[in-house]
């Protein structure tokens, strides 16, 4: 069960998070397979281990993250969950709405 509270964070991290301009996208892999890009939380301060769990918990899915070629370090989900990745990141980890861009 995934816990309602937001994440335990220090100072530096919630200021990282806070300060990251972070873009959310779908990409259409292998002619059928969607895939959801969450692009933007690459900051030492963050452990994007940490929020890769918690977030494939959240909208129920597999994924990974990953450093990509050509969006740098990203976290991918299997499948279309644009508006549940929107909810995590807004109401869980604190990122202002302005911050958060869907392509």
């Amino acid at each position: 069960m995934v816990s309602k509270k937001p994440f335990l964070l220090d100072f530096k991290q919630r200021l990282a998070l806070v300060t990251k301009k972070v873009r959310i996208f779908t990409e259409t892999r292998k002619k059928t397979h969607v895939v959801t890009i969450i692009q933007g939380l690459d900051d030492k301060n963050i452990d994007i281990k940490t929020i890769t769990s918690q977030l494939k918990r959240f909208c129920a899915t597999g994924g990974t993250y990953k450093d990509d070629a050509r969006y740098g370090k990203i976290i991918l989900l299997q499948g279309d969950h644009v508006e549940k990745v929107k909810e995590f990141l807004l109401k869980r980890l604190g990122i202002p709405e302005e911050n958060i861009e869907i392509l």
